[in-house]
């Protein structure tokens, strides 16, 4: 059950995840457009010096180690979108712009890393943000056509230009339309496999808890004491054990009705989750006998957490279900000794829960008593 709750949760998106991804893909993505610019710089297709290209790029790396810091440091792990993607990818596209602007031919191959740009940015945004990346790689490639005609008329062909430029808007388009499909198969994806990890919760409850009180039930609760004795077996560590009775339940069932009777034993699961500490455990064993099981406690840690379970129990206040209403709880404790069966553990535990009912109720007694049998109480 928890393997399979551990793949529900694989399978749904992480934030903080798929940021990390987001950030390699960009910085990837930054790293390839470099490349490219230096093959053509190399073949003579650039118009500006080499000072002035290494200029841009610094400017550009900068910018993208800058967001990278941001991303992996966590810094934007508080924001909607973790990743930042849409300022990332609108830099991408700026970078894209200023070095298409500085070449003087083939510069669609460097716009076409925009497409690259534009799908990553669909794993994170919506229409909105979509239709702002699009129209800033689509207008800014427009102007940077009839920019660069106007300062290099004679070596470009303005046809050929804007065909490619048409070419690019279409394409940006049906990417917008694309990512905004993407995006929404994501977000269901997310939606549907948190839905499902909750529910693998809920039925991994249903499956060890106890219906009426929510406390754990006598399978889980074996499991648990399992898992005690082997780390009691494997070194310095001991855990104790107590069973608790409500004393006379019966009679407040037959008195007050059985729905009151449900309540008490909710009220004493309430009760001993408010008195014990959260590395204990209560399981229901069944009707109102219930065990706790105490890690790292020793017979007088465990004795002091059981008197003061008892005397909560002793002092609620039971009026609103009706006024003669009370309880009490007798509970029996035994400390696990390393290399003994968990059976003779939980025995030691029932004996002194038994001397506990006839002693009185309303008590805590220990397996200290069981070492001296002249202080058990025999049977009325």
């Amino acid at each position: 059950m928890i393997q399979d709750m551990n793949k529900a949760r694989a399978l749904a998106l992480d934030d903080q995840r798929l940021a990390r991804r987001h950030s390699l893909t960009a910085v990837a993505i930054s790293l390839l457009h470099t490349m490219i610019c230096l093959f053509y710089f190399q073949g003579g297709y650039f118009v500006v010096s080499g000072l002035v290209l290494a200029l841009l790029f610094v400017g550009i790396w900068t910018g993208n180690l800058l967001l990278a810091s941001w991303v992996v440091s966590g810094r934007s792990a508080h924001y909607r979108d973790p990743s930042v993607s849409l300022p990332w990818n609108l830099w991408l596209t700026l970078g894209f712009l200023a070095s298409a602007w500085c070449m003087n031919e083939f510069r669609i191959s460097v716009m076409m890393l925009f497409f690259a740009a534009m799908l990553l940015a669909s794993f994170r945004q919506s229409l909105p943000g979509l239709l702002a990346l699009s129209s800033v790689g689509m207008f800014g490639y427009l102007l940077v056509v009839i920019t660069a005609w106007q300062t290099r008329s004679i070596s470009m062909n303005l046809t050929v230009e804007l065909l490619q430029w048409l070419v690019f808007c279409m394409a940006a388009i049906s990417l917008v339309v694309t990512g905004v499909g993407i995006n929404a198969l994501r977000t269901s994806l997310t939606a549907k496999n948190r839905q499902l990890s909750d529910a693998l919760v809920q039925v991994r409850d249903m499956a060890i808890r106890d219906e009426l009180t929510g406390l754990f039930n006598r399978r889980h609760i074996m499991e648990v004491l399992n898992q005690q004795q082997a780390l009691a077996d494997s070194g310095d560590y001991t855990f104790s054990l107590c069973f608790v009775d409500l004393d006379y339940f019966k009679r407040i069932n037959d008195r007050f009705g059985h729905a009151a009777g449900d309540q008490v034993l909710r009220r004493f699961a309430a009760l001993s989750g408010r008195c014990l500490r959260e590395a204990d455990y209560t399981g229901r064993l069944g009707g109102e006998e219930f065990v706790l099981v105490l890690t790292q406690s020793d017979l007088d840690s465990a004795v002091r957490v059981a008197e003061r379970l008892r005397r909560a129990v002793a002092v609620e206040d039971f009026s609103d279900l009706d006024d003669a209403l009370s309880a009490t709880i007798s509970i029996g404790i035994a400390q696990y000794r390393s290399g003994e069966l968990l059976s003779a553990t939980l025995a030691r535990a029932d004996r002194c829960l038994y001397q506990a009912k006839l002693s009185g109720r309303d008590q805590v007694v220990t397996e200290r008593v069981l070492e001296h049998p002249e202080q058990i109480l025999a049977p009325e």
